[in-house]
C-alpha cells in the first residue's frame, strides 16, 4: 500500500512538473457568454506541407489538440486553431464544454499577433423537430500569439 501511495504521489508530481514546464508564449482573453476569459496559452505554428498564410494552435492546458481539458484546475481551458480567416474554438468554462468554429471573415480581425473574434453564438436545445433556439451569447475573444 505504501508503494502504491508513493507511486501515485510521484505521478502527480510529474504531471504538475510537466504543466509547470510549459513555456506559455501567448494569451487568450476577452469574454464568452458572460464569462471572463484570460489565460496564458502555448502557441504553436507547425509547418505542414503546402501550408501558406496564418496558421497556428493556441492551448491553455496542453497537450489537448482534440478537445479542451482543464489540466491545471483553474476552471478554464481553451484550445484554438486558426488558419487564414477561420478560427475554431474548444472551450471548457463553468463546467461546460463549448465547441464552435466556421467563423466568417467579418467576425475575425487579424492583428499583428493573432486575431480578435467578435460574434454571437446561437444556442439550441433538443433534437430533430424538438430543436429550439434558447438564446444567443456574445463572444469577443482576442488570441495573441506573437510571431518569433
Amino acid at each position: 500500500m505504501l508503494l502504491r501511495s508513493l507511486g501515485l504521489a510521484g505521478a502527480l508530481l510529474l504531471v504538475g512538473a510537466a504543466q509547470a514546464a510549459v513555456a506559455y508564449n501567448g494569451r487568450v482573453h476577452g469574454s464568452f457568454a458572460g464569462h471572463a476569459i484570460d489565460v496564458p496559452v502555448l502557441c504553436e505554428s507547425p509547418k505542414l506541407a503546402g501550408q501558406t498564410g496564418s496558421w497556428f494552435y493556441a492551448q491553455s492546458d496542453p497537450p489537448t489538440h482534440e478537445y479542451a481539458h482543464d489540466r491545471n484546475g483553474d476552471g478554464v481551458a481553451v484550445t484554438v486553431s486558426f488558419v487564414g480567416q477561420e478560427a475554431k474554438f474548444m472551450l471548457f468554462v463553468d463546467g461546460q464544454d463549448y465547441n464552435f468554429g466556421n467563423t466568417r471573415a467579418d467576425q475575425v480581425t487579424v492583428t499583428d499577433t493573432g486575431f480578435v473574434l467578435t460574434m454571437t453564438a446561437t444556442r439550441y436545445e433538443g433534437r430533430g423537430a424538438k430543436r429550439q433556439k434558447v438564446g444567443a451569447d456574445p463572444i469577443r475573444l482576442s488570441v495573441d500569439c506573437p510571431r518569433r
